[in-house]
């Protein structure tokens, strides 16, 4: 996987992991589909399921507790241990390594290196949260007319596009 690409120091991971979230999430400004979609949703009862680890719809203003991102999401990380000690924002450790002063994050509840907060290893924990707020939006809207957007979602990604194929096939409306 290029994000856990075989680099020989955490701290070599890290200088690699911040030049991608720098480019790719800090920099990021939404496009204009993203304010169009943003638009559209205005005033609707939605939920986004997403795949994407950039960050994208917090940065383009949607509500943080309608996002669950599937696979993490670059901007935090989490302790390499394997046992999951929560998660927390990267963006000082991804803006001092982007500034050359970069220093690899410890966790603090027993000192193991922190890595992103995706699944790289058998270390990931989706975020619990967003996968019960998904799932009760879900119930709650049941008897209720549902559209499922899957953008960018194609068969090269079917840990997304498998389980809400059999969503929509399994609730009608």
């Amino acid at each position: 996987d290029a994000l856990d690409k075989d680099l020989d120091s955490w701290d070599e991971k890290w200088q690699f992991w911040s030049q991608l979230i720098n480019e790719y999430s800090v920099e990021y400004e939404p496009s204009k589909a993203m304010k169009q979609l943003k638009k559209l949703l205005n005033g609707k009862n939605y939920f986004i399921a997403t795949s994407t680890f950039g960050h994208f719809f917090e940065k383009a203003g949607f509500d943080q507790e309608k996002i669950f991102n599937v696979f993490g999401d670059w901007t935090m990380m989490q302790c390499s241990s394997g046992l999951n000690h929560g998660t927390r924002s990267d963006l000082s450790t991804v803006k001092r390594y982007v500034n050359g002063q970069g220093e690899v994050p410890i966790c603090e509840d027993c000192n193991s290196p922190m890595e992103l907060h995706m699944p790289l290893n058998a270390h990931f924990f989706p975020d619990e949260d967003a996968n019960t707020r998904f799932r009760w939006f879900l119930t709650r809207n049941q008897t209720k007319k549902v559209v499922v957007l899957e953008l960018g979602v194609d068969p090269t990604s079917p840990q997304l596009l498998d389980p809400m194929v059999k969503l929509v096939e399994q609730f009608k409306d």
